[in-house]
This record gives structure tokens, sequence and C-alpha cells, in this order.
């Protein structure tokens, strides 16, 4: 009897050790992303700096074209700061896949964004973008480890006058 109760514990033990208690990524949480992505574009397009920042983690890593690594919320906030002083506006983001294991996702896709300066000529940018997403448990949210975009076109595009 003793060795059958034995048996017993040893089997459950090791049925209870072999399921991973890692966080699985499933179509909630692809879903989820999304979401967030559609959701930091009204952000953008609405100029809510505090509101964009909030997706970013606090040790993000942000590569833009042509220029340096950014490293780090504030230095995002920063960016943007220069984006928008550029007249940035009209951010489309088309989510086309998302995968991840885990804690962590990728999200790739293409996006168009127009750039209204105070002077010169309006200009229209469009390519593809990849973010890098982290589940992080203690806030309960998914938010953007790595950003990293480039243009389809060969410099900014200058948009014709409606005159």
């Amino acid at each position: 009897m003793r060795k059958a109760m034995f048996a017993a514990a040893v089997a459950a033990l090791s049925i209870s050790c072999s399921q991973s208690s890692e966080m699985q990524f499933g179509q909630q949480d692809a879903a989820k992303i999304r979401e967030r992505t559609q959701q930091y574009a009204e952000a953008f397009n609405s100029k809510d700096l505090q509101k964009v920042l909030s997706y970013y983690s606090s040790e993000t890593v942000f590569m833009p074209p042509n220029a340096p690594t950014v490293r780090g919320r504030e230095a995002v906030g920063d960016f943007y700061k220069g984006m928008y002083g550029e007249g940035a506006e009209n951010l489309t983001l088309d989510s086309k896949d998302v995968g991840g294991h885990g804690t962590l996702a990728y999200e790739s896709g293409t996006f168009s964004l127009n750039r209204k300066p105070a002077s010169g000529p309006e200009t229209r940018d469009r390519g593809k973008y990849m973010f890098i997403w982290r589940y992080y448990t203690a806030q309960k949210t998914w938010e953007m480890d790595y950003t990293i975009w480039s243009s389809d076109l060969p410099r900014r595009v200058t948009v014709p006058s409606s005159d």
C-alpha cells in the first residue's frame, strides 16, 4: 500500500512539474497587441505625448531611420517632441503579423505618416515597422521594448498643393 501511495505521489508530482507555469502566448494576446497599436496611433495623432510614452517600457530601445538609437522612455519623448515640431500627423499603422512566445511578442506591419511643418512643404512617408512587445506581469500589460521602422521612399515626398 505504501508503495502504491508513493508511486501515485511521484506520478502526480511529475505531471504537475511537467506543466509549464510560463505564460502562453495566444490569440487573445495578439488581439490585445493589435488593439494597443491602434490606441498608440490615436494617442500619437492627438499629440498626447504622455499617452504615447505609456506604450513604451522604461528601458525601451527606439531605432528610427537615419538617426542614432534612442534608449529610455524620456529620450523617446524628446524624439517625439522633435517629430511634433516637424508637424508629424496622420500616423496610420496596419498590423500585418503578430506572434510570440511567453512574455515576448513581435509585431510587423506598414505605416504612413504626414508632416506639415510651420514652413516648407508638407511631406508624406510610408514604410514598415517592427515592434517587440513584452508582457509586464506587475502592470498586467504589453509594452513596447524595441521599435524600428524604415521608409519605402527614397526621401520625404512632397505633397502636391491643392491650389
